[in-house]
């Protein structure tokens, strides 16, 4: 087949066209989502009780359907985040950073444990780690600057920086709004996390920890389209593989997925693709019995352009020559 499309042409002409050829086979693969879930098992009379059983799953980009790639485990971290070199780390309780082998679900610690609780957790782009923690009261309201080496932090934007964003955006007196950012996930070094109080897209300036709404308040609620039980987990996505993330997909924690009384309830872990202009999603897929609780993806790597080039120059150029000279 190979000698087929190349026989025609000059070596650089192959070059240019295998160059195209190897952009669009990337193009179509889908990106790997990694999280943290759990699989429900309903009691059957007489032979097992209700059974829950936790696993790191692979999550296809393209249709949303989890493939569990652990053994069953435990103590498994609600936020999560990856690297650019592929490594999939997480925030555990303590405050302690850890890296997470997806094979085995084992954890290293990284660093020392800050003592902060959160479980939204993101690595940008540029590798700039970010969490959000919690008060006593359940309140996210700063950022936090991560370092992955030390697991150390400091703090963004004002004390109530989240709080009044929304009120703002719905013109309710500052000090109203109880936010609690559930989740992180980054699109082009940009952050953004769902408020499970108010069902809203919230976007943060990595630099300043300034935050706002996304389109509307309350954009992130499916209305009538089904009863949820939560936003837990976000991520970017880097869906055409160039090495940085440019779709923000999230999970819904379906209670009953159909808003329909007459239709029996059932667990359903949901795929969501971000609008990041009004803050509403669209399903991709579902994942009958399961529930996830966070959400990790990493960029492609990719190689320097020279690098890249000249690989294709010199394999393309060597089935040129090869083709050539048999005729």
């Amino acid at each position: 087949m190979i000698n087929q499309i190349f026989s025609k042409r000059t070596a650089s002409e192959c070059v240019l066209m295998a160059f195209g050829l190897l952009l669009s086979v990337g193009q179509a693969q889908a990106a790997t989502i990694y999280a943290s879930g759990q699989r429900f098992i309903p009691a059957v009379p007489g032979e097992h009780d209700d059974i829950r059983e936790n696993f790191i799953y692979a999550i296809d980009s393209n249709t949303g359907i989890a493939t569990p790639v652990s053994p069953e485990t435990t103590g498994l971290p609600s936020a999560l985040a990856g690297t650019l070199n592929q490594r999939l780390l997480g925030f555990a309780s303590g405050g302690q950073l850890v890296e997470i082998d997806p094979l085995t679900a084992n954890l290293t610690p990284i660093g020392s444990a800050n003592g902060l609780t959160s479980t939204g957790f993101d690595i940008l782009d540029d590798q700039r780690g970010f969490l959000i923690p919690f008060d006593s009261n359940f309140n996210t309201q700063q950022i936090n600057a991560l370092d992955l080496t030390t697991g150390m932090t400091i703090p963004k934007g004002s004390t109530t920086e989240v709080g009044d964003a929304i009120d703002e955006a719905r013109g309710s007196t500052l000090g109203t709004a109880e936010p609690f950012i559930i989740s992180l996930g980054s699109v082009e070094n940009q952050l953004y996390g769902v408020d499970l109080d108010t069902d809203s897209l919230i976007h943060f300036s990595p630099d300043t920890g300034e935050a706002a709404v996304v389109g509307s308040v309350g954009a992130v609620t499916s209305g009538d389209r089904s009863i949820y039980s939560g936003f837990a987990a976000l991520t970017g996505v880097d869906t055409n593989q160039d090495g940085s993330f440019d779709t923000l997909f999230g999970n819904v924690n379906f209670i009953d997925s159909d808003n329909d009384p007459d239709t029996p309830s059932e667990r359903l872990g949901g795929i969501a693709r971000y609008n990041l202009t009004d803050g509403t999603w669209d399903l991709v897929g579902t994942n009958p019995g399961v529930i996830f609780f966070g959400f990790a993806s990493s960029p492609t790597s990719v190689p320097e352009p020279g690098v890249l080039f000249g690989i294709i120059t010199v394999s393309l150029l060597g089935i040129w020559t090869k083709r050539n000279a048999k005729e």
